[in-house]
């Protein structure tokens, strides 16, 4: 058993050498050089190019900084409500207004779960889809929410 070892083993290393200098298309440096060389200063055209228009595909910061798609670009505090005099219409205002402020909350916490998930790279899986799918809602909520508080603060005016 010990000598069939050794002999696939022997075996092994002489086909992997024999592999390997198969393969071997090095040509020494000699061979290669023509004699002839640059300097720098002569490879210089003078030139200068702006990093900018390197790359004709990027965009401007301000594009890459925007939100996620269903996030809400800004989360400003919502207007205070105004004064009114129907108490149906102002309990139905401060509902609203509540709602936003509710709503801000979800999106922060989402966020913040989300932020934590890409940060650590985890969890994975369900667990995953969940905190992404939770981040969508919550920022679906706010924006339906604050549009609502707006409409009501317009029938107000």
């Amino acid at each position: 058993m010990f000598q069939l070892l050794r002999v696939a083993a022997v075996m092994l290393v002489l086909l992997c050498g024999a592999s390997a200098r198969a393969q071997d298309n090095s040509h020494s440096l000699d061979s290669v050089d023509t004699g002839e060389s640059k300097s720098l200063d002569a490879a210089d055209t003078g030139e200068s190019v702006d990093p900018d228009t390197i790359d004709g595909d990027s965009e401007s910061l301000d594009a890459a900084e925007a939100p996620a798609q269903g996030q809400p670009a800004t989360m400003a505090p919502p207007a205070a409500l105004p004064e009114i005099d129907d108490d149906a219409t102002r309990a139905k205002a401060q509902s609203a207004r509540e709602a936003v402020l509710v709503a801000q909350q979800r999106v922060k916490q989402a966020n913040a779960a989300y932020s934590t998930m890409m940060t650590s790279g985890y969890p994975q899986g369900d667990a995953r889809a969940a905190i992404v799918q939770e981040r969508d809602a919550a920022g679906q909520a706010y924006q339906q929410a604050s549009a609502g508080y707006t409409a009501i603060l317009k029938q107000l005016q």
